[in-house]
C-alpha cells in the first residue's frame, strides 16, 4: 500500500462517515483490500462486516488530515453503526447518480431542526379520516400571531434579530423538540448567481436559495406502522413551520431572485418492493398527506432502485422522479 493509498483510505473514516464496509469502500472507489491492510497495522477494527477506527487509528487520522491541510476529524463508530452505514451509501449513490454540472452538491448528514415539542396525539388524529391537529395547537397559534408574515409578505418586515429561534421558544417555557431526518441534501443550482447573499445566522444548515431533499428511514411499511409514518411527516410539516416564520421568513419557498424553492420528504428503504409497500400506503391520502405544510412533496425511494439506475442524471431533478414513487406532490 502506497503513502498516498495509505491516507486516502484512512481519511474514509471521518466524523460524518465513521463506519465502513468492503462493498461501500468499492462504491467509493478504493480497494476493499486495503481496509485488512488497516486492521493489520491495528488502524481499524472490525465487528462482522463494518470496519471503524481503533483510538491509534484516530491519531493517525489527526496527522495525515493536518497533513493534507483538511478540517476533518476522526469519527468513532456508535454502538449501532447501521444509520451511519444508510448515510454514506446514500451519499455516495446519490453523488454518482447525478452530475450537477451548473450546481453545487452538498450533503448534511444528521441535522436537526427545533419543531414545536407536541405529543403524537397533538400532532394529528386518525379516527376514519386523516386529521391534522398540530395547526390548532397553542404553540402554534401563538408562533403564528408572533410571527404572522410568511412569503413575499414577509421580506417586507425587519430582519430578526440572531437567535430568534432559541430565545422564542425560550420565552414560552419549553425547549423545542427536533425533527431530525437521516440525511438532507442541498441542491445549490447556478449558485454563481446567487453568491452575493449571504444565510441569516440563523440558518446555520445555509438553506437559502437551496432545494432541499430530506431523507428519512421509513418504517416498516404495514397498516400497524402507519401512524409513525404519519408521526413523522406531521413532525416535518413542523420543521417547514418554524424555518418558514422563525429561520428564512420569506425565503423558504422562493430563493432571492424569486424562483421556486422546494421541500421534499423522501422515506428510504433497502429494496424496492418496501419502497413500493409504503407507497400503497400512504399514497391514498394523496393530498391530504400535505395541505397544512404546502408547497411541499413527498416521496419513496429505495436503495435498489437508485443503484440500479443507469449511468448519470443531469442534476438530482431529473434524477430523483425517474427512480422513486411520489407519495403526494404540490399542485
Amino acid at each position: 500500500m502506497s503513502a498516498m493509498e495509505f491516507g486516502e483510505v484512512l481519511l474514509l473514516f471521518d466524523g460524518d462517515n465513521p463506519c465502513w464496509t468492503e462493498d461501500l469502500a468499492e462504491l467509493a472507489g478504493k480497494d476493499p483490500a486495503l481496509l485488512d491492510l488497516l486492521l493489520k497495522d491495528g488502524l481499524v477494527e472490525k465487528e462482522g462486516e463494518v470496519f471503524s477506527l481503533t483510538p491509534s487509528g484516530r491519531e493517525v487520522f489527526r496527522r495525515e488530515a493536518t497533513e493534507c491541510f483538511l478540517s476533518s476529524l476522526p469519527g468513532k463508530c456508535p454502538g449501532e453503526p447501521e444509520k451511519s452505514l444508510l448515510r454514506t451509501r446514500l451519499h455516495l449513490l446519490l453523488d454518482k447518480k447525478h452530475l450537477q454540472r451548473w450546481g453545487l452538491k452538498e450533503y448534511l448528514f444528521r441535522p436537526s431542526f427545533p419543531i414545536p415539542p407536541l405529543a403524537k396525539d397533538e400532532i394529528f388524529s386518525l379516527n376514519g379520516r386523516l386529521k391534522w391537529l398540530w395547526p390548532a395547537s397553542p404553540l402554534v397559534e401563538r408562533m403564528r400571531q408572533d410571527f404572522p408574515r410568511t412569503g413575499l409578505a414577509a421580506r417586507r418586515q425587519k430582519a430578526h434579530s440572531p437567535g430568534t429561534p432559541a430565545a422564542w421558544f425560550e420565552a414560552q417555557g419549553v425547549s423545542p423538540d427536533y425533527f431530525e431526518p437521516d440525511f438532507l441534501y442541498l441542491s445549490r443550482y447556478d449558485y454563481e448567481a446567487y453568491a452575493e447573499f449571504s444565510s441569516p445566522p440563523d440558518d446555520i444548515w445555509g438553506l437559502l436559495n437551496t432545494d432541499r431533499f430530506f431523507f428519512r428511514s421509513g418504517p416498516v411499511p404495514t397498516e400497524e406502522n402507519l401512524e409513525g409514518f404519519l408521526e413523522i411527516t406531521g413532525r416535518f410539516h413542523l420543521c417547514l413551520e418554524v424555518l418558514r416564520r422563525l429561520v428564512l421568513p420569506g425565503y423558504m419557498d422562493l430563493d432571492s431572485h424569486d424562483q421556486g424553492a422546494i421541500n421534499w420528504l423522501l422515506f428510504l428503504y433497502k429494496k424496492e418492493e418496501d419502497a413500493a409497500k409504503c407507497s400503497a400506503l400512504l399514497s391514498p391520502f394523496d393530498q391530504e398527506l400535505i395541505a397544512p405544510a404546502l408547497p411541499m412533496d413527498m416521496w419513496v425511494l429505495s436503495f435498489e432502485a437508485l443503484a440500479a439506475n443507469p449511468g448519470r442524471a443531469e442534476n438530482i431533478h431529473d434524477l430523483l422522479p425517474e427512480i422513486a414513487h411520489p407519495l403526494a406532490r404540490a399542485q
